[in-house]
């Protein structure tokens, strides 16, 4: 404790540089997070300037349409990514076959 009531700056020094990765990494998170803010607003306003008594179950029907095909592109994204997973494990035992069929018969003449 004596260390931080001795040295302020350098406490300053690193909750700055703390800060400032805390920034760097949430930059794009939070600009990500602003988008799509905007776009839930533009898509609410543009069912309620249409027809503002259906808006509220337009906005409903739509936000569950949202979850279920995000849902499935998930489970879509897990399939792909199950599938180059075994392609890459397939590579990996048929480079290893190559190498050892070719240095077997480099070892018999």
């Amino acid at each position: 404790m004596d260390y931080f009531s001795s040295h302020p700056i350098a406490v300053m020094a690193v909750a700055f540089a703390a800060l400032l990765i805390i920034y760097f990494l949430f930059k794009q998170l939070v600009k990500m997070a602003l988008l799509l803010v905007l776009i839930a607003l533009a898509v609410g306003g543009y069912y309620y300037f249409k027809s503002p008594r259906k808006a509220p179950q337009n906005i409903r029907e739509t936000i569950h349409d949202i979850r279920t095909k995000t849902g499935e592109v998930v489970e879509t994204g897990k399939r792909v990514y199950q599938k180059g997973k075994d392609v890459y494990q397939k590579s990996r035992e048929m480079t290893k076959e190559a190498s050892e069929f070719f240095t077997k018969k480099e070892e018999k003449p």
